[in-house]
């Protein structure tokens, strides 16, 4: 099966330099979490710039935890005018918060810090749209915790921890930000 994508009837987006989206993220790994994520997009020349910030909900025993995964990624734009894949590196950390279910009950918050790396793909829709799914693999370094009951417990020493990322969204790809 051989995949043909008519001419474009519209200028490319992938043209603009700056573009702004959201999406939807789903995580896998050392935890499981889900939620949505927005980023900023910078691509002056042959590499590009992204930044992004998500709030996640993690499926956590013994408490309500969430997460605000934030980073950047470099990444190299490969393809034509309608389709295009993203390769990239980045570095990220994830602000970790975990409130115990019962009142007053200590908590086990956390800042883990990682790097990552990312495939994406994006599919042109009109001049300034564009709908994307990315894969990333993050590696993180933060403390290994605990919450139940009245008990919360972060651990001294450094561990590693994994997760592989799916995101699915739509970005609005802009002319100009002077």
């Amino acid at each position: 099966m051989v995949l043909v994508l008519a001419p474009l009837a519209f200028a490319t987006p992938f043209d603009r330099p700056w573009a702004l989206g959201g999406y939807a993220a789903a995580r896998d790994g050392s935890y499981a979490a889900g939620g949505v994520g927005g980023r900023a997009r910078w691509e002056p020349g042959p590499v590009g710039v992204e930044t992004y910030l998500e709030a996640t909900v993690v499926d956590w025993p013994g408490g309500f935890r969430h997460d605000y995964p934030n980073g950047f990624t470099v990444y190299l734009p490969l393809g034509g005018d309608r389709l295009r894949v993203r390769p990239g590196l980045g570095f990220c950390d994830v602000v970790s918060l975990v409130e115990p279910t019962q009142p007053g009950a200590p908590r086990a918050d956390d800042v883990l810090l990682g790097a990552h790396a990312a495939l994406g793909s994006e599919l042109a829709l009109s001049e300034g749209w564009s709908v994307f799914a990315d894969a990333q693999v993050d590696v993180y370094a933060g403390h290994d915790r605990a919450s139940g009951a009245w008990t919360g417990a972060v651990a001294e020493s450094l561990q590693p921890f994994w997760t592989a990322q799916l995101n699915v969204g739509v970005q609005l790809h802009l002319a100009s930000l002077r």
